[in-house]
């Protein structure tokens, strides 16, 4: 949990009322772009390719079925193996893992076969920071209550309490202008990715 303190700060930068529910709402969300952040960097650093992604998978799936199918073909017969495995103080664990492999192994094909759709699954090109200044001025629009709360001044100081919270390696500009444009264009991509997928759904349209 974040300090009280460094938090308030963080809506004051943002000229956003202090509130006991304001303070809540930004340690929650904080938290959750905290996390969103570091997975963006440790896919930025070491995500697989398509193909190594697809493969990994692929011997993951066959892994899964070919226990299922031993252990399946044990209990059906003589249960040799399982009672070679049993934990004298617990009993066999092999139904439950037999079932949590089958259930592992339906969500790994469907992992397949998104992998092996041409583009479904590739290492991401958006900057760390970028998702992070995206995230936070989401979070920005949340805590005003205003859809388009503008890119200005009080945003790009918010913006910097946030990073400060959260890692001290994210680089934000002490260029208010720099900021803004980086934003922005950050903006428009999201709004012509989702207009891209909005015309996939509702060709019709």
């Amino acid at each position: 949990m974040q300090p009280p303190g460094r938090l308030r700060a963080a809506l004051i930068a943002g000229t956003i009322r202090v509130t006991d529910e304001a303070l809540e709402r930004l340690s929650t969300e904080l938290v959750t772009i905290g996390r969103g952040y570091w997975i963006e960097r440790l896919i930025g650093e070491s995500a697989k390719t398509d193909t190594e992604l697809e493969k990994d998978l692929a011997r993951l799936h066959a892994a899964c079925r070919t226990i299922v199918e031993v252990f399946d073909a044990d209990m059906n017969g003589a249960c040799q193996i399982e009672a070679m495995l049993s934990d004298p103080w617990h009993g066999s664990q092999v139904p439950r893992l037999v079932e949590g492999l089958r259930s592992l192994s339906l969500r790994v094909d469907i992992a397949l076969a998104m992998a092996k759709q041409d583009g479904a699954i590739r290492r991401r090109q958006q900057n760390p920071d970028t998702w992070f200044f995206i995230a936070v001025h989401d979070l920005f629009s949340r805590l005003t209550g205003d859809p388009e709360p503008g890119i200005a001044g009080p945003l790009h100081r918010f913006t910097k309490s946030c990073a400060e919270l959260i890692d001290q390696r994210i680089a934000v500009s002490e260029n208010e202008n720099s900021f803004q444009k980086r934003l922005k264009a950050a903006l428009a991509r999201r709004a012509r990715k989702n207009g891209v997928e909005a015309e996939q759904d509702f060709p019709g349209k």
